[in-house]
């Protein structure tokens, strides 16, 4: 049985909240999941720990929301994670995160306010490209952001970008933890909390789920826009701190 303590406590409590905003929401959740392993785990461990409590509220996600998910997205975002977690997975704790915080928040915002148009590239494989940019910021920095900004332009339904992030994210979290376990990272230690965080993102879900249908697709938008935005602002003043 694990101790429980209050590091326990806030984690298991945190990854509740993360999964019910993920699954209301579609985003929002891993940046609780960010600022709660910021706040009681050491700084070693907040990468990679951060990629196992995401799994309990993503892969709730996936099972519940099965049939929404569009595998012509999801399909290509996995491939390109594969060569991001290789590679990312290798250097993320050797590489200044200050410019690279800086980079992502500037992305974000840009992409999230852009026009509310159908998101058409010309690109053969758009979605791989998207798989591996984001991945690889999410393996280096344990928030890749990129994909919750440009999924909204796709014009998936609200169930749609809550099905299709759940299962590209629950894939690539997977390889995350795959990298990090062969690069040498230890588990062990937090193996039960993470169980009890895990089954806690399931209930979170649960309540998520009930919640999502009474949202109005408008209102759906504009709070996905204010998370992601709030989520971009706090890494650029991250970013811009750390320079000083």
């Amino acid at each position: 049985m694990p101790e429980f303590d209050a590091t326990f406590l806030i984690i298991v409590t945190g990854s509740f909240l993360a999964a019910l905003v993920n699954a209301a929401f579609s985003a929002g959740g891993a940046l609780i999941i960010l600022a709660v392993t910021s706040f009681v785990l050491p700084v070693s461990a907040i990468v990679p720990i951060h990629s196992t409590l995401l799994i309990g509220s993503t892969s709730s996600r996936t099972l519940l929301f099965w049939r929404d998910i569009d595998w012509k997205i999801a399909g290509p975002f996995l491939v390109g994670s594969v060569f991001a977690v290789a590679i990312g997975s290798r250097i993320y704790v050797e590489l200044p995160d200050t410019i690279i915080a800086s980079a992502i928040s500037v992305v974000m915002l840009v992409a999230i306010w852009l026009p509310e148009v159908r998101w058409r590239p010309k690109l053969r494989h758009p979605w791989a490209i998207v798989g591996f940019l984001h991945s690889l910021l999410s393996t280096l920095f344990a928030y890749g952001a990129l994909f919750h900004a440009i999924i909204l332009h796709t014009g998936l339904k609200k169930r749609q970008i809550v099905a299709t992030m759940a299962a590209s994210l629950t894939g690539m979290g997977i390889l995350k933890i795959s990298g990090y376990t062969f690069h040498g990272f230890d588990y062990a230690p937090y193996v039960p909390t993470i169980i009890f965080a895990i089954a806690a993102a399931f209930l979170g879900t649960w309540f998520g789920k009930m919640i999502v249908d009474r949202i109005s697709e408008t209102l759906f938008r504009t709070v996905f826009k204010v998370l992601v935005t709030l989520t971009a602002l706090r890494l650029l003043y991250t970013g811009l701190i750390s320079q000083l």
